[in-house]
């Protein structure tokens, strides 16, 4: 019936295997939306500095919420800068596990 070449059939065979992996991903991001920040990450992703951030500086990041970002603030203005990122597991609410969510997130200077 249909006549391909051998490098013709392995062009078919790549297309239809490529549109099967992107129906995949398209499926498991439906089923899970947490996946969805993995295939389209945030572009204006930018580590933030903890000694001059806002509050609404502190939320761009999806790992902080607004309850977190006060703490941070709260935090400054209690006991002054930031001398380094570990500093952060001082505030209360964030322990090991949270640290290593934020610690690629801020920076200090």
């Amino acid at each position: 019936m249909f006549n391909f070449t051998s490098d013709e059939r392995r062009v078919i065979l790549f297309l239809i295997t490529a549109a099967l992996i992107g129906l995949g991903i398209s499926f498991a991001v439906k089923i899970n939306p947490r996946l969805e920040k993995l295939a389209k990450p945030n572009p204006n992703a930018v580590k933030i500095n903890l000694n001059t951030a806002t509050a609404a500086d502190l939320e761009t990041s999806r790992a902080v919420s607004s309850s977190l970002a006060r703490k941070i603030i709260e935090y400054r203005n209690a006991y002054g800068s930031f001398g380094e990122v570990q500093d952060l597991k001082n505030i209360k609410g964030i322990g090991d596990y949270r640290y290593n969510k934020l610690k690629d997130i801020f920076y200090v200077e």
